[in-house]
């Protein structure tokens, strides 16, 4: 019934204009800044690569992500510990949030570290390029014990997600570069990486807000933009490497 999820949509819109609790205003700026974000990730990745478009969107795109992962660092601890209405299962799932933007943050400053460091020839032991990764795996495990905890199949699972992108990250800075192009190659992966966070959570977390139905809580969500972005990523991947003879 079209006209059922058309009213539960403004009723979840209505709860958001009618917030009641002492913060509404980092929800604003989440909400503002997820938006934006949403509205430039797109440009970067169609647009000419070092071009002034693809720099623009690009820290457009940096700046509306961070303010999204900094407003999240707020709101969980407030439904954590604070919300009036918080139950184990919303507090759970507020730890999610949380490590889901840090995911994004340490993927993003990531892939903006390596445009500073171009000519590398050395591994790299900086507490500034090593730090976000290690702290992804602390993080990655609390949320995997809080889902023991919960018995929470979400929080078990994704947080190898995070394992995955630390991984990569202390392999990348602790070797000495093989490629000419690594940084090209680490700039796309960690930005493109921070686009499947952001694409993810608004699918998950937005959509069933917006458009309540069937399909909003599918697990199709969860998987597409990995995969239609993780796809682009690689087939980007071995094109450059070819192009530029790295391959």
């Amino acid at each position: 019934d079209v006209t059922k999820w058309q009213l539960a949509a403004r009723l979840n819109l209505m709860n958001f204009v009618n917030l009641q609790h002492p913060i509404p205003w980092i929800f604003i700026f989440h909400v503002i800044g997820g938006s934006v974000a949403l509205g430039a990730f797109l440009i970067p990745l169609i647009s000419k690569k070092g071009g002034k478009l693809h720099i623009k969107a690009g820290w457009t795109y940096s700046y509306a992500m961070i303010l999204v992962g900094l407003s999240a660092f707020v709101i969980t601890p407030w439904r954590v510990f604070f919300d009036s209405a918080r139950t184990p299962s919303s507090q759970g799932f507020a730890l999610f949030l949380f490590f889901i933007a840090f995911f994004t943050l340490s993927a993003l400053w990531d892939g903006l570290s390596v445009l500073k460091l171009k000519n590398r020839k050395a591994p790299s032991k900086d507490f500034r390029h090593l730090a976000p990764p290690a702290a992804t795996v602390l993080l990655a495990f609390v949320t995997q014990l809080m889902g023991l905890h919960l018995h929470d199949n979400l929080l078990i699972g994704f947080p190898f997600i995070g394992y995955f992108l630390a991984a990569g990250q202390f392999h990348y800075w602790l070797t000495a570069p093989k490629e000419k192009m690594h940084w090209w190659y680490a700039h796309m992966n960690g930005m493109i990486t921070a686009c499947i966070a952001t694409v993810t959570a608004f699918a998950v977390i937005a959509v069933p807000r917006i458009w309540p139905s069937p399909i909003a809580h599918s697990l199709v969500l969860w998987i597409a933009p990995g995969l239609v972005l993780g796809t682009i990523l690689g087939r980007w991947t071995v094109f450059y490497k070819n192009q530029f003879g790295d391959a």
